[in-house]
């Protein structure tokens, strides 16, 4: 029972560890990453190498590759007067670890080797993964993600007021107002007006009358 519970807590830590594996994006130098990944898979260096820089937690930076080729004349010389001691071609790198979070660099390494062909470059990688395994026990804690600041949300531009209609008022009914009959005109008679006629109607009687005598056709009023 006890290996039981022994083995089922190595299992449990093993899932974890597999689980916490950081994240590592190995930038392009002329070929020299694709000797890093393989290096680093040859090591059981505990990483994922991915291939998509948003999604790593480090990124591993590496200078030029610098290879010296002796010449043809050196190296014969060399194995006619030293056995062929150093012939080979020397080649050194330098690598940086950069925190993803940080832009921090944690981590740089630099190797000499010397190999011929092809071999220079694998040495050293292998090298740089031999190296990169024994530092991750120790590197320090992933520095906290910077806060992304928040642009408070605006307010709503206030709905523009539109007032409202006056009513139009009714038109008022014209009220036609018939004229006043005007007043009728009183006729006054002068006292001397009244006088004239009444001298005027007598002579005419008179003047009837005498015609009356001769003429008794004649009636007057």
């Amino acid at each position: 029972m006890k290996q039981l519970s022994v083995a089922l807590a190595l299992f449990v830590s093993s899932i974890a560890v597999a689980q916490s594996k950081p994240t590592i994006y190995i930038e392009p130098q002329q070929g020299f990453e694709t000797y890093i990944a393989a290096a680093i898979a040859k090591k059981g260096v505990p990483v994922d190498v991915v291939t998509d820089k948003a999604r790593a937690v480090y990124v591993l930076r590496s200078a030029p590759v610098e290879v010296k080729s002796e010449s043809t004349g050196g190296k014969v010389a060399r194995c006619l007067f030293a056995y062929c001691a150093g012939i080979e071609d020397k080649g050194n790198v330098s690598v940086q670890l950069i925190e993803v979070g940080s832009t921090k660099m944690v981590w740089a390494y630099s190797v000499n080797k010397q190999r011929s062909g092809s071999k220079n470059e694998q040495s050293m990688a292998e090298a740089i993964a031999k190296h990169f395994k024994e530092f991750l026990p120790n590197a320090p804690a992933l520095s906290p993600a910077p806060a992304v600041a928040q642009t408070p949300a605006l307010a709503p531009a206030p709905a523009e007021q539109v007032a409202a209609p006056r009513p139009t008022p009714a038109p008022t009914p014209a009220v036609y107002q018939q004229p006043a009959d005007p007043a009728p005109a009183t006729q006054v008679l002068s006292q001397d007006n009244g006088l004239g006629d009444a001298a005027r109607k007598s002579r005419q009687h008179k003047a009837c009358l005498e015609l009356a005598k001769d003429n008794p056709s004649i009636t007057c009023n």
